[in-house]
């Protein structure tokens, strides 16, 4: 019998694992994968049992821990459960709410996975309450931290949160207000530095544009030639708007010139390529016709108020084809020079010819520059202060029209 038992030993322990290990190994595989471990691996050394495999999360490990240890009579040794939690990273954008799901390694990498995605949609609010770490996280191999818009981990996320770029810049009233999303942080400075320098007493308020290399690059979005045109365009007086979007269509509202209005064309078209310009523009005669206008003329408030009333309804009317003042227009220019001579030299004056916007253009602005020049002289001949007086001659404006002179033959006296 002594001689026997270590044989039957040895046979009890070849049936034992040729009939029960392999069915335990199964059924210790089933469990794992019920548990939602993937890659599960199991090493039986009799009743000694090594696993490994990746867990969705910590939970889903703690639950495979758990089957394996009821698997009897299989015991897990400390040091043998060898399932981590493989990192993970997952979002949902809700409207203006970046929300993050996943599982880290212990460390700081949410707190600067939150701050690297706020840097590059400052737009978003960024939700980190479903990312979460424990220590039993791994990360993948071939991503490892500090983490940037590149890494694997994160750059399926980044690349569906790049946005089209977008400008908006309004002037009204005593703002002038610029938003949407540019791709250069340097053009933003240098159009909010451009504004500053015409807003005069008006408020910049850039608080609303966004600039982040996250943003698609936009074909408008071109240094200098931009903030050009802003220059110009801004330079006059509100209301105001130019918007501007990923199609590359420039909207333009506001009050302009035809000779402002082509010069805006120019500056744009390097900027917009084929794309036309929609310009809902109110044309006026010139510059000084702009409600908004700040008269130059240092004179006393009263002076001004005084010598407006008396200029509005000094409109001087010339016979068709004639740039001869007629005689009950001279009685108005002489009543008048009295007052401007009174004034003193801080007047500014323009005297403006408007072109009958039926004739020819040529003949119109030619006969129209000898009218002004025809009343120039002859209020300086009267007295009228020269030191800053000038002819010139206004944009043709169609009858019936807003901007309409009073006739289509006349000239108008503005303060500078």
């Amino acid at each position: 019998m002594l001689i026997l038992l270590p044989v039957a030993t040895g046979v009890h322990a070849w049936l034992f694992c040729r009939d029960n290990l392999p069915r335990l190994s199964e059924e210790a595989m089933a469990r794992l994968k019920a548990a939602g471990v993937h890659n599960p691996v199991v090493d039986l050394r009799f009743y000694d049992i090594a696993i490994s495999g990746e867990a969705p999360d910590p939970a889903a490990r703690e639950q495979a821990l758990g089957a394996i240890r009821t698997l009897v009579p299989l015991r897990l040794q400390p040091g043998a459960e060898r399932i981590h939690v493989r990192a993970s990273l997952s979002a949902q954008l809700d409207q203006k709410t970046l929300r993050l799901r996943g599982w880290f390694p212990d460390g700081d990498e949410i707190s600067h996975v939150r701050r690297l995605v706020a840097d590059l949609r400052p737009d978003l609010v960024i939700n980190t309450e479903e990312l979460h770490s424990a220590p039993e996280v791994r990360w993948p191999e071939g991503v490892k931290p500090p983490f940037t818009a590149s890494s694997p981990l994160l750059k399926p996320i980044i690349d569906t949160l790049r946005v089209p770029a977008e400008l908006h810049i309004h002037a009204k009233g005593d703002a002038i207000v610029l938003s949407g999303l540019l791709p250069d942080t340097a053009l933003k400075e240098e159009l909010v530095a451009a504004l500053a320098e015409v807003a005069g007493a008006r408020v910049v308020d850039p608080t609303g544009l966004q600039a982040s290399p996250h943003v698609l690059s936009a074909a408008f979005a071109k240094p200098q030639l931009l903030t050009a045109f802003a220059n110009s365009f801004f330079s006059l007086p509100p209301p105001r708007s130019f918007d501007i979007q990923s199609d590359g269509i420039p909207h333009l509202t506001g009050m302009a010139t035809r000779q402002l209005e082509s010069q805006w064309l120019a500056l744009l078209r390097p900027i917009t390529g084929a794309a036309k310009v929609d310009a809902q523009l109110t044309h006026l005669p010139s510059v000084y016709h702009f409600p908004g206008y700040q008269i130059q003329s240092k004179l006393p408030a009263a002076t001004l108020d005084s010598l407006r009333e008396i200029l509005r309804d000094c409109v001087i009317m010339f016979d068709p084809g004639s740039a001869k003042i007629p005689p009950q227009e001279q009685i108005k220019l002489s009543t008048l020079a009295s007052s401007l001579l009174a004034a003193g030299p801080s007047l500014g004056l323009v005297i403006g010819a408007h072109p009958d916007p039926a004739g020819p253009e040529k003949s119109e602005k030619d006969i129209s520059k000898a009218r002004a020049g025809a009343v120039l002289s002859f209020l300086v001949e009267q007295g009228a202060p020269t030191t800053d007086i000038h002819a010139v001659v206004f944009d043709p404006m169609p009858a019936g029209s807003p901007a309409a002179p009073a006739g289509p033959r006349c000239v108008e006296i503005l303060i500078k």
